[in-house]
């Protein structure tokens, strides 16, 4: 009777071991690796790419910089128009803004559904002016960087 009993404690005990690995393997996800193109950059497990960002002083209705330039005044608003290709039902798109020593000076997402070309603006400005140097904006899909741009304030 006892030799039954452990029998069945010990079938028990292994099937809940199984379930309970199961369980496990379910939970991960299989990590994916950037990939780099020559259009842009995909970050994993999205199907949205980053195409080109272009910094301006100002954008069009379209979220498209007019005039591109990467060297701005110290009063100047700066303005990012990230292009984007593919789609997503959601994607987080964040524009990271950084100065020279490493410090964030900004950072906004913006949640976005393209279903092909979009364009995402994303903008910063300090009333008081901008200390001269050396900036990047840091372009991140879904908490992946995939693109920066590096621009000057004199």
């Amino acid at each position: 009777m006892q030799s039954v009993i452990l029998s069945r404690s010990m079938i028990r005990a292994a099937v809940l071991s199984l379930a309970l690995l199961a369980i496990g393997a379910c939970g991960r996800k299989k990590e994916q690796p950037t990939t780099e193109t020559s259009g842009g950059a995909i970050a994993p497990g999205s199907a949205v790419q980053v195409a080109d960002v272009t910094l301006g002083r100002s954008v069009d209705a379209g979220s498209k910089v007019m005039n591109a330039t990467d060297t701005f005044s110290m009063r100047d608003t700066i303005f990012a128009s990230v292009h984007t290709t593919g789609a997503s039902p959601n994607a987080i798109l964040v524009a990271r803004w950084v100065y020279q020593d490493g410090q964030v000076v900004n950072e906004t997402s913006e949640n976005i559904s393209p279903t092909g070309d979009a364009y995402t603006e994303f903008h910063v400005s300090k009333p008081s002016g901008w200390p001269a140097g050396k900036y990047t904006v840091k372009v991140l899909v879904n908490g992946q960087e995939v693109q920066s741009k590096d621009f000057t304030v004199k």
